[in-house]
């Protein structure tokens, strides 16, 4: 149909914009030195720190979950606004380098333990590499002068929504060489560029659905990407994970990790994990990592799998029985041995005869508005190192609904 081509859609103006609005910071901060560029993003970082309150708790929870053992909430609360600030100036770093020649972006990488990759292609055909969303990653897909020569490098891809900017993005990406492959692409092509001693870099260290892998991620039981290890399996290669650090405004640092053991989604998320603990700051943290995900027709259950193990980092759910029926209960399609249940209760309320006694109890008084629940959930919430993941309850007044989306948490109303 003519209306689904780029030149007849009705967001045609609007990519245009974006397409437009990216050209235009790309020429103005390439008029700037990069230290200079970075310190404006780190401006900017810290101004949208006080404006995306609901980003802001997405960053407090990720790190909350990841570091609680080692930081106390007070530090962490002023890493998410550090956070902010590396991740503004990150961001605006990686358009300024577009602009960029090859040589210059030689000059402003550099790698810590390059013999890692030399000794991963000496008994391998070719290389999986695991870079995070940390740093400016928009590097990764030019820094082929810091691989051994006669390799061919590769990249794995997400298209954007925007058409116009993809197409630009791409032949950006693409300017030093780099091959770009897809989700399109069929595994056969990805595994015989492997095997022709090429070397893959594949993003893994951001959230999936179902479609992921039940692995404990910085002891916290979610899902991951199995794409990695399988490709690697399949095309019998060797993994490697990579961190980008920030060493100074305008420059960074690469360090390889190996994997411990064999190749699995398991071993290849611990040596991401082992990445981003290089530098915390540097790590893209605004996207809500250990979301939990919940369906009418899938539960706790279908989401964490059958794990059992002994709990280190607990999922943390709310079960809010003020306005519940007479005779309510937990279904057991929501108990999982993973997460750790507390009941929010009146004082008016009896404690229900199911509930095993070691529930942490929270005594709440009833209240109809959003503002009053929304501050009496983020203190459930801050009453312990690790989040709140979910709320459950029956017959949830649009009140609460509110309040929970507020506070970034989602909720379950069960009947």
């Amino acid at each position: 149909m003519a209306s689904e081509s780029p030149e007849n859609h009705p967001k045609l103006w609007k990519w245009r914009a974006e397409y437009f609005g990216q050209i235009w910071i790309e020429k103005l901060v390439g008029l700037l030195p990069g230290p200079r560029v970075f310190r404006l993003g780190e401006m900017l970082g810290g101004l949208a720190w006080h404006f995306m309150k609901s980003r802001r708790q997405i960053v407090f929870r990720n790190l909350r979950i990841a570091l609680h053992s080692e930081y106390d909430l007070e530090t962490l609360r002023e890493m998410s606004r550090q956070s902010f600030r590396r991740t503004g100036a990150n961001l605006l770093s990686a358009l300024h380098s577009t602009r960029l020649t090859a040589a210059e972006i030689d000059a402003i990488v550099t790698v810590e333990n390059p013999e890692l990759v030399t000794e991963a292609l000496s008994r391998s055909p070719g290389l999986v590499l695991m870079p995070c969303h940390m740093g400016n990653w928009e590097l990764l897909t030019r820094i082929n002068r810091k691989f051994p020569p006669g390799h061919k490098i590769g990249a794995f891809y997400r298209p954007l929504n925007n058409p116009l900017l993809n197409a630009r993005v791409l032949a950006l990406r693409e300017i030093d060489g780099t091959r770009l492959f897809s989700k399109r692409d069929s595994f056969h092509h990805v595994t015989g560029f492997l095997r022709e001693g090429g070397i893959l870099g594949i993003l893994a260290d951001q959230r999936v659905g179902f479609q992921g892998e039940p692995v404990r991620f910085f002891g916290r039981l979610t899902r991951a990407s199995p794409l990695p290890s399988l490709i690697a399996r399949r095309s019998k290669c060797a993994v490697l994970a990579m961190s980008l650090i920030t060493e100074s405004p305008g420059k960074w640092r690469i360090r390889y990790h190996a994997l411990d053991g064999a190749v699995s989604t398991a071993s290849c998320t611990v040596a991401v994990e082992r990445a981003m603990l290089d530098s915390p700051l540097d790590v893209f943290w605004l996207q809500d990592r250990w979301k939990v995900y919940m369906h009418p027709v899938r539960t706790i259950r279908d989401w964490l799998g059958p794990d059992s193990q002994a709990l280190t980092k607990p999922h943390r759910a709310l079960l809010w029985l003020p306005g519940t029926p007479d005779g309510w209960r937990l279904p057991v399609e929501w108990t999982h041995p993973d997460v750790v249940y507390e009941v929010a209760i009146t004082p008016e309320q009896a404690l229900p005869n199911w509930l095993t006694g070691v529930e942490v109890c929270h005594t709440v008084s009833v209240a109809a508005e959003r503002d009053a629940l929304m501050k009496l959930i983020s203190n459930i919430d801050g009453a312990a190192p690790l989040p709140i993941d979910y709320i459950i309850t029956s017959n949830a007044t649009k009140a609460l609904t509110k309040a929970a989306r507020l506070n970034s948490i989602p909720l379950v109303s069960r009947p």
